[in-house]
């Protein structure tokens, strides 16, 4: 009894968050959001970067010294930092070019119905 209590008010909840409006950004906010996704996506792929030099020189190092699975382990770490370099720079562009499609200026001026008479 109580279990199948809990399960209807468990689903009843869901069902009312699931109904819930969706807040949809516009204007400036929705500007705002999308430049602040870019840069963080920018200094993702900058942190990334650096992290790849690093293990690509790692890896330069490890192969003048003969250690090939040192070499093997840096390389792999190098690749997986130029993919994140690329997934977040990838990020960056599509947020930024969202947030220059929005204007900083609402686009339109909605009326009220009382000022069409």
């Amino acid at each position: 009894m109580r279990l199948g209590f809990f399960a209807v008010l468990f689903a009843s909840a869901a069902v009312l968050v699931s109904a819930a409006p969706f807040p949809f950004l516009q204007g400036p906010a929705a500007k705002a959001h999308h430049q602040a996704q870019a840069d963080h996506h920018l200094r993702q792929a900058e942190v990334h970067l650096g992290h790849a030099e690093t293990h690509s020189n790692h890896a330069d190092t490890a192969t003048a010294n003969g250690n090939h699975q040192a070499a093997a382990h840096h390389t792999a770490q190098y690749n997986h930092h130029m993919a994140q370099v690329d997934h977040h720079t990838a990020e960056h562009e599509r947020h930024q070019a969202l947030a220059d499609a929005h204007p900083n200026y609402p686009q339109h001026h909605r009326r009220n119905i009382d000022e069409l008479d």
